[in-house]
């Protein structure tokens, strides 16, 4: 559904209020839409945490700053996760404890594409791998 039935979902599940904190982990201009704004589903002094970025211009974070003002809400960004985090989740995959799903793999030059079109159409399941550069 569109950003303004999912900010006004959010408003009526809130009494109204909006949400305190809004983790967005997928990046689109919809979804930031969704969050942000007079009617967005972010409350007075909410925080938007950003996790999730879809590549292309036409998914930038724009908004206009006075509703964000006047409800003192704040925008941070995060990777997600912390190094050790990340050293677990190397040693899990390499023992073989998780398997990962890997997509495609491809050269360095296929990147833009045969891996990037293909991320930013949301054409692909699992990871693209590059294996030769």
């Amino acid at each position: 559904s569109d950003a303004s039935t999912v900010a006004a979902a959010v408003r009526a599940a809130t009494g109204g209020a909006g949400a305190d904190v809004i983790f967005e982990c997928v990046g689109t201009r919809d979804t930031l839409d969704a969050c942000v704004g007079w009617g967005g589903a972010l409350g007075k002094r909410g925080r938007l945490v950003l996790v999730g970025y879809a590549a292309g211009q036409e998914n930038e974070f724009r908004c206009h700053p006075i509703p964000m003002v006047v409800n003192e809400q704040a925008v941070l960004g995060t990777v997600g996760a912390t190094l050790q985090d990340l050293h677990e989740a190397i040693a899990l995959v390499a023992s073989g404890a998780i398997d990962t799903v890997v997509d495609s793999t491809i050269a360095l030059e296929d990147f833009q594409g045969k891996g990037l079109d293909r991320i930013k159409g949301c054409a692909c399941v699992g990871k693209i791998v590059v294996d030769s550069f």
